[in-house]
């Protein structure tokens, strides 16, 4: 003879497993080079760095990115509006791993965490110090 209670027991136990193996981590799109350069430009908007978050214009060197198809960017000082030039790349698994060479040789890494047309959301764990940059297409 069958128990019905534990028949629903049973099923309800099974859910989590089923549930689980339901939210696997979906694979992260491939970042392209389109996606930096159609914006136009990029304005730093927050930065966070040991848990302090530093917005807009209370940012000290507050700056913009300019990137270009041809792996050449420009980093406009927002204070004064000068200019310097530099390469960048996209490298990494799925193009995550965006690098800058300034023009004096200097090398930054950052992980791109996500971009889409108005945000592009960037983050430095070595080579400075730690912390989590968001930029907007708008100033």
């Amino acid at each position: 003879m069958r128990n019905p209670t534990v028949a629903a027991i049973l099923g309800l136990m099974t859910l989590p497993l089923v549930a689980s193996q339901c939210e696997e981590d979906l694979p992260q799109p491939v970042i392209t080079v389109a996606a930096f350069t159609q914006a136009g430009t990029w304005y730093l908007s927050e930065y966070k760095t040991a848990g302090q978050i530093t917005r807009a214009d209370s940012i000290k060197d507050r700056f913009a990115l300019r990137f270009a198809p041809d792996s050449s960017y420009r980093r406009i000082l927002l204070s004064n509006s000068s200019e310097t030039a530099g390469t960048w790349k996209l490298t990494g698994s799925h193009n995550r791993r965006l690098h800058l060479t300034d023009p004096t040789g200097d090398q930054q890494d950052f992980y791109v965490e996500a971009i889409n047309a108005e945000s592009l959301f960037l983050y430095r764990d070595r080579g400075g110090p730690a912390g989590s940059f968001m930029f907007k297409t708008v100033r």
